[in-house]
């Protein structure tokens, strides 16, 4: 029940500020309350717990009463918090109720799950690894030392990001291709200014292909499908540029990937690229390859 607790104890206070009896009403009210009441001191062990779990500081105002968030807008700007406050709450709903087991459906990935441990350990060492590792397109595994420098979860699958030192280059790894992992004594030096987000922030997923240079993309989509997007962005650089009943144009700007090429190919005639017209060729190229081969 503490970590169940935890996580709705952090989503309430993202909602409002409340008093230790106004949380307490409102835990005897909640899907997770099994009668069992939260005293003074196990409040205080929860709330600690909260704050480990989320990096925070839950704070009370002593003029009210009132517990808050301190700093609420970092919580909500971390993607990998809020990723881990929505995963952990709903991996609690589905524990607190079992018997929807059968109702509900989630997406599984594609595995090596069980490598992260091992290679965030060695994130947090600043370690050089080991892996074992098998590419599609090889007959054998090859072993190699990496830097790990970032973890991403990508369409369900985990990716390694780190400098190879077999390769002499920034690579990426998918864990389902990782047979082994093990820490090794070197240490390395994360570069300067480098994070994830900026890493990837001029493409639309994995990909990088550094061979290819940032454009303004504009894409017109259908209404229906443009209202998705506009709530479900490609892209953080995403704008909506204009909109009618009919259609709603966005503008982005990023590199036109293979992997961004692939999702405009899969909304079919619902989207339109306007431009730049070296991506619409390339579109018009892809369908009429479609169209021999089916017609």
């Amino acid at each position: 029940m503490r970590t169940q607790f935890c996580i709705w104890l952090v989503n309430l206070l993202l909602e409002r500020e409340v008093t230790r009896l106004e949380i307490n009403e409102a835990w005897r009210k909640s899907y997770y309350y099994d009668s069992r009441e939260i005293s003074r001191n196990t409040f205080l062990e929860y709330k600690k717990r909260a704050e480990d779990l989320f990096d925070i500081d839950i704070v009370c105002d002593r003029r009210t009463n009132k517990y808050y968030i301190k700093a609420p807008e970092l919580l909500k700007a971390d993607p990998l918090k809020r990723w881990l406050l929505s995963s952990m709450a709903a991996v609690a709903c589905i524990d607190q109720c079992k018997t929807l087991s059968k109702r509900i459906m989630l997406e599984q990935t594609y595995g090596g799950e069980l490598f992260l441990p091992v290679v965030t350990e060695a994130m947090s060492a600043d370690l050089c690894i080991n892996i074992l590792y098998q590419p599609f397109w090889y007959e054998k595994p090859y072993l190699l030392t990496v830097e790990p420098y970032f973890v991403r979860l990508f369409r369900q699958r985990w990716y390694l990001i780190g400098f190879s030192h077999k390769h002499n280059m920034m690579r990426t790894f998918a864990f389902d291709r990782i047979q082994n992992v093990n820490i090794s004594d070197s240490k390395f030096v994360m570069p300067e200014g480098v994070n994830v987000d900026n890493y990837f922030s001029d493409s639309y997923g994995i990909m990088l292909q550094d061979n290819l240079k940032k454009e303004t993309i504009r894409l017109k989509f259908m209404a229906e499908q443009g209202i998705y997007i506009e709530t479900c962005p490609l892209h953080s650089s995403q704008r909506l540029v204009s909109k009618t009943d009919e259609y709603m144009i966005f503008e982005l700007n990023l590199k036109p990937t293979f992997d961004f090429f692939q999702v405009l190919l899969s909304y079919g005639s619902d989207v339109e690229v306007i431009s730049p017209q070296s991506l619409r060729e390339q579109i018009i190229k892809s369908i009429q390859c479609l169209s021999a081969m089916y017609l």
